[in-house]
């Protein structure tokens, strides 16, 4: 009994435990696989990604803007969905959803007007 209460507790903290067979591929698995992601997209990232690796030399950092690191929660799929656009289009995914927050923010000062922040302290 006690090594019962033990186990789940342990599966609780460690999360639950794998399945030993393959699911069975669902309809949205398949559909993925439909749009393949080819060589020549993953080498185009990859150069990307290389491409602003390490620190930044004296001076470099001041050409670029200011950039903030921020944690969101979202849901898996679209987050799926957001890589794989950025994966296609050979950018990086903060580029991507930079660009999607950049409309979302003209888009909203559009319909509601100029968004006025207080000034920073």
């Amino acid at each position: 009994m006690a090594k019962k209460n033990l186990a789940s507790l342990m599966n609780g903290i460690m999360g639950e435990a794998r399945p030993t067979e393959p699911a069975a591929p669902t309809i949205e698995q398949s559909e993925a696989t439909a749009a393949e992601v080819t060589e020549e997209m993953k080498a185009n990232l990859e150069a990307n990604r290389r491409r602003n690796v390490g620190r930044p030399r004296k001076g470099e950092s001041s050409s670029k803007t200011n950039e903030v690191r921020a944690t969101f929660i979202v849901d898996p799929e679209m987050i799926r969905k957001v890589k794989y656009i950025s994966l296609v289009e050979g950018s990086l995914l903060k580029d991507v959803i930079s660009e999607a927050l950049i409309s979302y923010i003209e888009a909203w000062e559009s319909e509601n007007g100029k968004i006025r922040l207080p000034k920073k302290k």
